[in-house]
């Protein structure tokens, strides 16, 4: 571990599955209006970049997702406890779902997937794994819809209001509309290699592949508008922030680029080994590598912040969710980490902006 860097607090291990965990999402339970025909966000919710921690007395109990290596989806419940000593957590499974006939890679919980009228829902969550993309219903805990389309397997996936993204070793992404389910664009003829990630924003799509390459299309049209080279092995994970695209790459690097001119303005290093995961939170990012280890990095400056160590193989899935961190690993387990410091650590005016593109370049 780097002398210089704090080590983070596991507050529990969960052990709810028998193979790699692939993919998480969290959510508030009560936030969703699971029980009736929609399934809408609360109007009350704050929206909030950092939100003040809550009166452990009235802690909320948090959703988990996962999804595995042993082709299942894993629903717990998680609470928040403030004991005398400090943080701690309380968890237990409550079902496992069944349907994919391969590993579940990817998983997304789905606010607004409600057809037209708010008359039924297409389901609570979405998830990717064999060939195809799933939507689900956590009341019969069963599929609600099957999309097909794929020819590879499913190893990403991205919701964006009313339309899904997925994308696959067959090295497309295609787009669908979630209130018919029907497919929409085939995003094709870029790529080399397996898709390995995406994200979304209003009028683009981004896409990483094991070719090296990350591709930024139009959502509208399906055309390429150009490429982003400069990690060398495959390119594992990617979020958009603000006008900067942040990579994570097997060449153990995290990149960030300017997206309005396609160039790398900052390198950082740190891992041992690839990088497989990242989860962008206002200025820093969690990143999860097959070193076993979770860094937690200064965007602005490149520092790392924490090391969070404990898992026992490498780490495929990161979430931070109401100042916890939830990994997932190849050891089978899901960790969550104590990650308050960024509920706490709300900057003073005029002290620090959001991170931008015209940062100094110091990729050399």
């Amino acid at each position: 571990m780097d002398e210089d860097s704090d080590t983070g607090q596991c507050l529990e291990i969960l052990r709810f599955h028998e193979g790699t965990v692939y993919s998480i999402d969290v959510f508030f339970a009560e936030d969703y209006n699971i029980a009736s025909a929609g399934f809408e966000r609360a109007k009350t919710v704050a929206s909030s970049k950092r939100v003040a921690p809550e009166d452990s007395r009235n802690s909320r109990h948090i959703t988990l997702l996962s999804g595995s290596h042993d082709q299942t989806i894993s629903v717990a419940t998680v609470r928040k406890i403030n004991q005398p000593y400090g943080l701690s957590i309380l968890a237990s499974k409550t079902s496992t779902l069944k349907g994919h006939t391969s590993d579940v890679y990817a998983l997304e919980v789905l606010p607004e997937a409600c057809t037209t009228g708010n008359t039924a829902k297409l389901g609570d969550f979405i998830s990717a794994g064999d060939y195809t993309v799933r939507t689900w219903d956590l009341e019969t805990q069963l599929p609600n819809s099957i999309l097909n389309g794929h020819t590879g397997y499913v190893s990403c996936i991205k919701v964006r209001g009313k339309r899904a993204f997925s994308g696959s070793w067959d090295t497309t992404i295609r787009s669908w509309n979630l209130d018919t389910g029907k497919p929409m664009h085939v995003f094709k003829g870029q790529h080399a290699n397996i898709v390995n990630c995406i994200d979304v924003t209003t009028s683009d799509l981004f896409s990483g592949s094991w070719d090296q390459t990350i591709v930024q299309w139009r959502r509208a049209t399906g055309d390429a508008v150009q490429s982003f080279r400069g990690h060398t092995d495959g390119v594992q994970c990617l979020q958009v922030y603000n006008d900067c695209l942040v990579s994570g790459s097997m060449d153990k690097t995290l990149r960030i680029w300017s997206i309005a001119t396609g160039q790398t303005v900052r390198v950082i290093k740190g891992h041992t080994g690839g990088i497989e995961c990242l989860h962008m939170v206002d200025d820093v990012c969690f990143t999860g590598s097959y070193d076993k280890t979770v860094r937690c990095f200064d965007l602005e400056t490149g520092e790392c912040l924490l090391v969070y160590q404990g898992h026992t193989d490498g780490i495929y899935s990161l979430k931070y969710f109401d100042g916890l961190l939830f990994s997932g690993s190849g050891d089978k387990s899901i960790r969550v980490w104590d990650a308050s410091f960024l509920q706490k650590q709300v900057p003073a005016a005029g002290t620090k902006g959001p991170l931008c593109c015209c940062i100094s370049d110091s990729t050399r």
